[in-house]
């Protein structure tokens, strides 16, 4: 019966130390991962805003570029109006291609609508957008990660249980108190490793 108990004891703390050991590896791998998403999140989110400032300068600049060309046009100002539209980027031009050869009962107000197919300032915003998205996606996954990390440290916390009843069962006499704390021993194994695998 001696035996039995100390084999017994000794497959459990030594399951335990394992389990242990993967449990600490496993949190520690997490973290890293957590930390890394962390970094990228921060990454997206300031070239989401700075891809969000980049489009609304050069939208503005564009606008006023336009006003500048339509002005001109309409004073008939050749020599100003080439001057701004030669300013103008090639897809703010072939935006106001597009809308001069529109019919006028059937065009935006102005060349810098989202209807324009040849307007970019959209798919710039759009693309924005996206990485603010994508900042968001990281930061949910580092929480996530961060969160199981914490969750495995517990879990190697709780395994100190297994260590300390499984110690103590070889202090006492009575084969009912050997029984109990082998079993507290066992117990706790068992609801750390299920976790464990649950948490992986």
């Amino acid at each position: 019966m001696h035996s039995w108990w100390n084999v017994s004891l000794a497959v459990i703390l030594g399951v335990a130390a394992i389990v242990a050991g993967i449990t600490a590896w496993r949190g520690t791998v997490l973290n890293g991962h957590a930390v890394e998403n962390f970094t990228l999140s921060t990454q997206s989110t300031n070239n989401a805003n700075t891809m969000a400032q980049d489009a609304e300068r050069s939208i503005n600049t564009q606008r006023t570029l336009y006003l500048e060309y339509a002005q001109a046009r309409d004073a008939k100002d050749a020599k100003r109006a080439a001057m701004a539209y030669s300013m103008m980027d090639s897809g703010t031009r072939s935006a106001i291609e597009w809308w001069d050869q529109q019919a006028a009962g059937n065009r935006p107000p102005s060349p810098f609508s989202a209807a324009n197919p040849e307007w970019p300032a959209p798919s710039s915003i759009i693309d924005a957008r996206l990485t603010l998205d994508e900042s968001a996606a990281q930061l949910e996954l580092a929480n996530a990660e961060l969160a199981k990390s914490h969750t495995l440290e517990l879990l190697a916390a709780l395994l100190t249980i297994t260590f300390l009843a499984g110690g103590l069962s070889g202090v006492f006499e009575s084969q009912n108190a050997k029984r109990a704390l082998v079993a507290a021993s066992g117990g706790t194994l068992v609801v750390c490793l299920i976790a464990l695998v649950f948490m992986w």
